[in-house]
């Protein structure tokens, strides 16, 4: 491979915090066969068809690098939680909703559990935020991921479930206000009430 196009190949990456499209490459006249290249050499890996990111580089997150494998995704459950401090739980994967219906082929890496939300559970709360990677990514609030959890206690654990309560009202930036007409919306104001009576 000549110097210029690994050099005008990479700096496609770095212009997009380590990322690149197939079709980025393609469209400054360069050939694929040079990904591949730079695959094998270890500097670039395959996200998914189309998409490859710096092996190593500083910006990594992988809640964007899933984000981008899975479009129109919302980063939920889990891994919410944890970017909200609520949980001592670090899940192995990264927890992304979908709306009820798609059908997603994952990526390799990184490793993806999906949650199908349907109508108002996956319209409900969203929002976008921006990482210390200065990546931005889309999320549910804290009041909507405390809803989900509430939902899916028996799935994830209730221990889990009241943790996350627990801490929820120990944070000042809290709005109960907004959780409970959540929490009306979705269904599950009694179920909440239940738990909640006791920590605030």
């Amino acid at each position: 491979m000549k110097p210029e196009i690994r050099t005008t190949i990479l700096d496609i990456f770095m212009k997009n915090s380590g990322y690149a499209r197939t079709k980025e490459i393609l469209d400054q006249g360069i050939h694929n066969i040079y990904l591949k290249e730079l695959e094998k050499e270890g500097i670039i890996q395959k996200v998914k068809h189309g998409l490859y990111s710096l092996t190593d580089h500083e910006n990594y997150n992988s809640m964007h690098e899933a984000l981008l494998a899975v479009s129109n995704a919302i980063i939920c459950m889990g891994s919410a939680l944890a970017y909200y401090d609520l949980t001592t739980w670090n899940p192995t994967e990264v927890h992304l909703a979908i709306r009820h219906g798609r059908k997603i082929v994952l990526p390799v890496y990184p490793p993806i559990q999906l949650y199908h939300f349907s109508g108002k559970f996956f319209e409900t709360g969203q929002t976008t935020i921006a990482l210390e990677s200065g990546h931005r990514i889309r999320i549910y609030d804290k009041e909507k991921t405390i809803c989900d959890i509430v939902r899916y206690r028996n799935r994830i654990g209730i221990d889990i479930m009241k943790e996350a309560l627990n801490e929820y009202v120990k944070q000042k930036d809290i709005n109960l206000n907004k959780l409970y007409t959540y929490a009306g919306d979705l269904n599950i104001r009694s179920v909440l009430d239940t738990y909640l009576e006791v920590l605030i």
